[in-house]
């Protein structure tokens, strides 16, 4: 069973590279996109550079299955014990007093974790495209806890979904508003102008960024986020087109 197990070696020169970044600096944003292996990058990290208890917050079935399967796969993160927050209260608290080092819980029970004042070391975001909105009940109830973490991570192939201005909320969970703005007031009175806005109320619809915002943007957060597209590192065999006749 342990022969075929992958091994530390097996990681790829972009996730070692990765891996070397984020013992240099407290908060990390790794942008990668599918298929990059962001998971065990992620794991790697927790299991190699993190102490103490590490709050995993992600997605519901990336949160039921994902995380726990990739420690399964690599000989490197065996030691490193997950405990799953999920299912009824009961099941929660039981996983929540397990001597584990990584608690994963899903976006729907955040804020009923941190209600519970359960204290953890360190946060992984996994999809924190999830939080680009800071006027959710989650974002709000993390925002409230971030000056605990030692250590933050957050992941996610998509960072901007909807443009440049979902990335206000995501960089302040790393360094707390530190590189664009203390508050969403401000970063859109720096980067943003309106785009679809009632000529009467004057009340904004929309927002699109100001000239050169975009590049202003990544210069900024560029020391502690982290894009890796696919077309970049992955070597695929070329494409092999198979046509199939179907009656309907």
């Amino acid at each position: 069973m342990t022969s075929s197990l992958l091994q530390r070696s097996q990681l790829q020169p972009y996730q070692l590279r990765m891996i070397e970044v984020a013992s240099t600096i407290p908060s990390l944003g790794l942008f990668m996109e599918p298929g990059l292996g962001k998971t065990v990058t992620a794991l790697t990290i927790v299991a190699e550079q993190f102490h103490g208890k590490t709050l995993v917050v992600a997605p519901k079935r990336v949160a039921e299955n994902v995380w726990t399967d990739e420690v399964k796969k690599w000989t490197h993160l065996q030691g490193l014990k997950l405990s799953k927050v999920l299912g009824t209260p009961t099941q929660r608290l039981t996983a929540l007093n397990q001597n584990s080092h990584v608690f994963v819980v899903n976006l729907e029970n955040l804020v009923w974790l941190l209600e519970t004042g359960t204290k953890f070391d360190n946060l992984v975001i996994d999809e924190s495209s999830r939080f680009k909105d800071p006027s959710t009940k989650r974002f709000k109830a993390l925002k409230k806890v971030l000056r605990t973490f030692q250590r933050k991570l957050i992941l996610t192939g998509t960072p901007s979904p909807q443009g440049i201005g979902d990335l206000w909320a995501q960089v302040g969970i790393l360094d707390l508003g530190g590189r664009l703005e203390t508050s969403l007031t401000k970063f859109r009175d720096k980067y943003m102008m309106p785009d679809q806005m009632n000529r009467h109320t004057r009340v904004v619809y929309s927002w699109k960024p100001k000239p050169l915002a975009v590049e202003q943007i990544q210069e900024k957060i560029s020391d502690i986020c982290f894009s890796l597209k696919s077309e970049d590192y992955l070597q695929l065999p070329e494409c092999s087109r198979i046509c199939h006749e179907l009656e309907m």
